[in-house]
């Protein structure tokens, strides 16, 4: 009997010592070989610690056998009773920050860069590996691991690609995090979305269109005085053009106007047809990233295109009555699929229709900030099926809309509903 007992008390022992529950991050770094840590200074004085750490993940989540790489995240702890912000990066994610709704709600905070970029690679870029689904299980992944340290509420957000990232994760893992709060985020449902074509035609007025324009008709029709001044901008950047500076200087007038909504410019700052050389490049290269076609974009961002047209979408141009004026291309719709590692050759999945599936099915709660001229509000989360989303539109809004630009009533409804799925 008493050996029994003995038994009995040592084994409760061990089952408490083995599921004591962590109480501070040094605790929870001691849990796993396979991670690196590093010190690194609090962004704000919200954080008590703040760390860089190296977060070992399978190249891919069905086969760990193939290999793993470092994913980088950075990480900042309030309190263990405190809600966990997750930044889920849609690109690289080169240093800490701390985010709105982390501010919001006075949240512990963890940024994850996205696999494929920047210094969360493997050695070997096998590209398919780069799919919505395994970015999903490395995020998933990463949740997992905090939760052992963090038992209070959880969220999810990004900006742009970031936001798509926050929903492709939520669709594959609906119940990791308790909201979801993606900021200007596009679900395109095709190679090129149709409402992005339709979206041009339609946003602001018939003469903030036409003087659009007639701007870029202008610096087409000058374009042998404009050229010098972009090949020097060029080389003071230190650009290069491989596709042909014809080419380069078409697709940055193409480009003008979706970068002119996106960032929420003003017509009354597009000089009129009748402006100097000079005036029309400056305005040209304001509004227009002259970098963004150059062959040292081409590099960092290869990773974006290849899963812009293999999984996530984009937009192309329409010249329309500019063709005549282009010197390095003579089709009526122009692909940025150019970009894209395997060009032309790579095949578009559904994988889009797949999230909406998914998403429709679980219903999760998740609060889209839009902004209303943004082009890539045109295909933002949108479904009468998913009645716990709130669509946050900033009227006017462009890319740059976030909860404190909204207006009074609509940021209202989203801190309360922010409030109420963090901090009940």
């Amino acid at each position: 009997m008493y050996k029994h007992l003995m038994c009995l008390i040592v084994g409760l022992i061990l089952f408490t010592a083995c599921n004591k529950h962590l109480e501070t991050p040094e605790q929870l770094f001691k849990t796993s070989t396979s991670i690196s840590v590093q010190n690194i200074p609090s962004d704000t004085s919200l954080y008590n610690q703040s760390w860089l750490l190296l977060f070992d993940q399978p190249i891919d989540h069905q086969h760990p056998e193939k290999g793993s790489f470092k994913q980088r995240i950075w990480y900042s702890h309030r309190s263990i009773d405190a809600p966990v912000v997750m930044i889920t990066e849609g690109y690289s994610a080169n240093r800490n920050y701390t985010s709105e709704l982390a501010r919001l709600v006075k949240a512990n905070q963890i940024i994850v860069e996205h696999r494929y970029f920047s210094e969360s690679k493997p050695d070997s870029l096998d590209w398919q590996y780069l799919t919505v689904e395994q970015a999903a299980h490395d995020h998933h992944r990463i949740i997992q691991f905090f939760k052992q340290l963090y038992k209070t509420k959880w969220a999810t957000s990004g900006i742009s690609k970031g936001g798509q990232t926050a929903i492709f994760h939520r669709a594959f893992f609906p119940n990791d995090v308790d909201l979801s709060v993606p900021y200007v985020a596009p679900i395109n449902l095709a190679r090129e979305d149709q409402r992005l074509f339709d979206f041009f035609h339609t946003v602001g007025n018939e003469a903030d269109r036409k003087r659009i324009h007639n701007f870029q008709e202008a610096v087409l029709k000058k374009r042998d005085d404009i050229m010098p001044l972009f090949k020097a901008y060029a080389s003071d950047k230190g650009l290069s053009f491989r596709m042909g500076l014809d080419k380069a200087f078409d697709l940055v007038v193409l480009e003008y106007p979706f970068s002119f909504w996106q960032w929420g410019s003003s017509t009354a700052s597009i000089p009129p047809s009748t402006a100097t050389t000079e005036e029309l490049f400056n305005h040209l290269k304001n509004g227009s990233d002259i970098g963004y076609v150059s062959d040292q974009s081409w590099e960092s961002i290869k990773p974006f295109f290849y899963q812009a047209y293999k999984e996530l979408g984009y937009y192309a141009y329409t010249p329309g009555r500019l063709k005549p004026l282009l010197k390095g291309f003579h089709a009526d719709t122009i692909s940025s699929s150019m970009f894209a590692p395997g060009g032309d050759t790579l095949q578009f999945m559904p994988t889009m229709q797949v999230i909406m599936a998914k998403l429709e099915a679980t219903n999760p709660n998740i609060i889209a900030i839009i902004g209303e001229k943004d082009p890539w509000g045109a295909t933002s989360l949108n479904s009468e099926k998913l009645t716990k989303t709130i669509r946050a539109v900033a009227p006017k809004g462009s890319h740059k809309t976030r909860i404190n630009t909204l207006p009074e009533g609509i940021r209202t409804q989203v801190i309360d509903e922010i409030n109420r799925a963090l901090k009940d």
